[in-house]
């Protein structure tokens, strides 16, 4: 599975990083700090009681080794440092490194090893995130796609928020919680709802993009958007289909004028 949507492959020339893919990696750089506190806090949680005696005077078992925290953060230092100093700033820590590449996340965009950057981190920091364990709250992010021997995994997977990139415990593979989310939201394409019910279907909880019931009803005020039929209240119901199309080219259009914004600045 690739780590770059597919609008990365018509992009304008001297870009190589679309605006979403973009905005995953600063997720991910903007992360770093917090995964290497982590890091330093697993390492010293699993010294704790290292070569400990028991209750009963026999040596207890030794704790797990923490060269993992340890491996995981050098191999993320080394690949921040790594991009920052290809960039032409050299920087010794992976927090500061990172702090360089997302203050010149437009040169950034404009190399062409950026999709190696962006898929490089995302692995470790997801390396990273095993280790830890970190608890932060994770969401439902789809089942798992991936074919295994010709047969659909179907493992539920779940993931911190503003992750879309998920990896399944299953199989281990990764795959994009986006396109599993346009496919089971095109499956429910006939179905209808309220705006409150179209609300929280179409919401991501991964992403956080929301879809406001209000601005479903300014559709229906603005006559974009029609009812077609009732529910047992009594209550107009819309299309799934009708009102995820008019998200969806919501979505692009501030992706556009975002994207204007940046080549004009």
């Amino acid at each position: 599975m690739g780590f770059s949507c597919g609008a990365c492959e018509n992009l304008p020339d001297g870009i190589y990083l679309c605006h979403e893919c973009t905005e995953k990696l600063e997720r991910d750089l903007q992360d770093v700090p917090m995964t290497v506190d982590s890091l330093w806090a697993s390492a010293a949680r699993m010294d704790v009681g290292n070569g400990s005696v028991g209750s009963s005077g026999h040596s207890s078992p030794t704790a797990p080794t923490n060269s993992r925290a340890y491996d995981a953060g050098r191999t993320l230092n080394v690949i921040l440092t790594g991009w920052a100093d290809t960039l032409g700033h050299t920087e010794p820590l992976a927090t500061k490194a990172a702090a360089v590449l997302l203050a010149h996340i437009r040169e950034v965009r404009a190399a062409e090893w950026a999709p190696d950057l962006k898929r490089e981190l995302r692995e470790i920091l997801w390396q990273c995130d095993v280790i830890t364990d970190r608890k932060e709250p994770k969401v439902f992010a789809g089942i798992c796609p991936t074919e295994v021997e010709g047969v659909e995994c179907g493992t539920p997977v779940y993931v911190r928020r503003g992750r879309t990139e998920a990896v399944c415990k299953g199989c281990e593979s990764t795959w994009d919680v986006t396109d599993w989310r346009a496919r089971a939201l095109a499956a429910a394409g006939h179905h209808t709802g309220t705006p409150a019910e179209l609300s929280r279907m179409i919401s991501d909880d991964v992403t956080g993009e929301a879809l406001p019931q209000v601005r479903i009803r300014q559709w229906v005020a603005r006559g974009k958007l029609t009812p077609i039929g009732t529910n047992r209240m009594g209550r107009p119901v819309y299309q799934v289909r009708k009102v995820r199309n008019l998200w969806h080219r919501h979505l692009d259009n501030l992706a556009a004028r975002n994207e204007s914004r940046e080549q004009a600045a």
